[in-house]
């Protein structure tokens, strides 16, 4: 596959992780509004202050709301551009600092340092790790993480900057006494709360951006899987795409090898529509290429493609088994019993029976991907093929559903496998274009 596909391919796939990062942004900003109505309730009733001071601290949590808001109305905009979300983070951690540094204008008695600095109350930055998450970006969480150290050293830098708060640094005696003294004194900060809380936002902020990563890397490779499968199930069998989404197999690597080719044509196609809708002929020809197409499938056969009112399939690829030969011709025989159990429906039904050649050969092609790097498909291409298609047309001359090629039969015996060998009968060499020697066929027709 050439890198032009392969940069489409992962050009589709960051556009779905863009959409998936844009509803995560929006199902952040809907926990985020929730979490902060409970915390204004909260507020609300636990809440000591009177007054203006009251409800000015109710107006800093609505301002987080309306933040929140913002955000959710961007994503549902669409403008979802990482340094939007990178400006909503650091706003939102840097607000908060605020808050818990600078007391209500309205306030005449502010907290002292070490209440503001209370590692409960710091707990609330965490609430902006949380919605980081859920952006599928782990790049938000690590800036998340990074907002809320540089918000909070901030604070610390802030308290230890005003005159009368000091820290265990300048305590004249380091022991335990002193700092247990020093500790009673609310304009005392201890800096040894500051590295445990930067530190825990450092391993807290590491490992949810590890289990981001994961999880992207998780659904990026199940979006490969399902997309491979979406890709093999329009050429191979159930079992057959699962062998080979499950293994590295490169089914593109052209190679030769021996597998059997069936192709089956509707017989006086042309007729039979003439009289038809176009709505009508392709109801016929859907209900025909789901039939058939079971029938290849159900018999580990790879459905090369739809010709009109014909089918081309291959047994043995993309690899080959010992039953390959045995499955060609067994699904030539369920074409032909799915076709008559279709014809009984379409007589009740008032419509005209279908007839259908059937021609099978084995032999060696040519398998790979085939086409341009707009359009690829998977196929096989030799001498094989052409014969196998000539084969088919013999149904007429030789008036029979189903004509078999000898080296189809013989391939069947040489496996051991002999199914349905006893309803075929020996037609001789059949002169074929492209053949001067002839062909010797084998033929069914059901009574």
């Amino acid at each position: 596959m050439s890198d032009k596909i392969q940069n489409r391919l992962l050009e589709r796939s960051e556009a779905a992780f863009a959409e998936e990062e844009r509803r995560g942004i929006l199902l952040a900003a809907k926990v985020r509004t929730v979490a902060l109505v409970l915390v204004l309730s909260w507020q609300a009733i636990d809440s000591t202050e009177t007054g203006p001071t009251y409800y000015f601290n109710l107006l800093e949590i609505f301002v987080f709301v309306v933040l929140g808001g913002l955000q959710y109305a961007a994503a549902r905009t669409r403008h979802t551009r990482l340094w939007l979300q990178l400006l909503f983070v650091s706003l939102d951690c840097a607000l908060l600092a605020l808050v818990f540094t600078l007391s209500s204008p309205f306030n005449d008695d502010p907290l002292p340092p070490a209440i503001a600095m209370d590692s409960a109350r710091f707990l609330y930055f965490f609430m902006f790790l949380m919605q980081a998450s859920f952006s599928f970006r782990p790049m938000m969480v690590v800036w998340c993480g990074l907002s809320i150290i540089l918000a909070r050293v901030g604070m610390w830098v802030w308290f230890l900057s005003q005159p009368s708060v000091y820290s265990n640094l300048d305590l004249q005696e380091q022991s335990v006494d002193s700092l247990l003294e020093a500790g009673s004194d609310l304009n005392f900060l201890f800096l040894g709360y500051a590295a445990t809380e930067l530190l825990v936002v450092l391993i807290v902020s590491a490992g949810l951006a590890i289990v981001v990563a994961r999880s992207r890397r998780l659904v990026w490779n199940l979006l490969s899987t399902e997309r491979k499968r979406a890709s093999l199930a329009r050429y191979f069998s159930p079992n057959v795409v699962n062998q080979l989404s499950n293994s590295d197999a490169k089914i593109a690597t052209a190679r030769q090898q021996e597998v059997g080719v069936i192709f089956a044509d509707i017989m006086g196609f042309t007729k039979l529509c003439e009289n038809s809708s176009a709505e009508e002929v392709i109801d016929l020809l859907r209900g025909y290429h789901e039939r058939l197409g079971k029938a290849v499938f159900d018999n580990n056969g790879t459905l090369d493609k739809y010709i009109g009112d014909g089918l081309m399939a291959t047994f043995g690829t993309p690899d080959p088994s010992p039953d390959d030969p045995a499955n060609a011709l067994n699904c030539a025989f369920e074409m032909i019993n799915a076709l008559k159990d279709w014809n009984e429906d379409r007589l009740l039904s008032g419509f005209e029976p279908i007839r259908v050649g059937i021609g099978l050969h084995w032999g060696i092609v040519v398998a790979g991907d085939m086409g341009n790097e707009r359009r690829l498909e998977y196929g096989v291409i030799g001498d094989t093929v052409n014969i196998a298609s000539r084969i088919e047309h013999l149904t007429r001359d030789l008036d029979a559903q189903l004509v078999v090629s000898d080296e189809l039969v013989r391939a069947i015996q040489k496996k051991g496998n002999v199914p349905n060998l006893d309803r075929l009968t020996l037609a001789g060499y059949q002169e074929i274009r492209g053949r001067a020697s002839g062909v010797k066929v084998w033929v069914y027709s059901a009574a």
